[in-house]
């Protein structure tokens, strides 16, 4: 799956290259991602499992737990029929 998304692109390079350690949402912002939990949700809602990790109830990060996103479900891809009007 391709993003096209710059501030996505980013994010996903950041968490690559931070590998299994979390990154802070400071660390993403200073990395120039604007509103860091925003693009992880739209990453998320892409299909990207990315993590939030806590220590002791407090977050301290995220990080990616696939490189890349699994294929779109079965379900999503059927087609569906047109709505019937009455």
């Amino acid at each position: 799956m391709t993003v096209a998304d710059p501030q996505q692109q980013r994010l996903l390079e950041q968490l690559r290259q931070a590998a299994e350690q979390p990154v802070a949402f400071a660390e993403l912002h200073a990395g120039g991602i604007d509103f860091p939990a925003a693009v992880v949700s739209e990453l998320e809602l892409s299909g990207y499992a990315i993590e939030r990790v806590y220590d002791h109830g407090r977050m301290v990060g995220v990080r990616l737990l696939e490189p890349e996103p699994p294929d779109a479900p079965a379900a999503t891809r059927r087609r569906r029929r047109p709505w019937s009007h009455r």
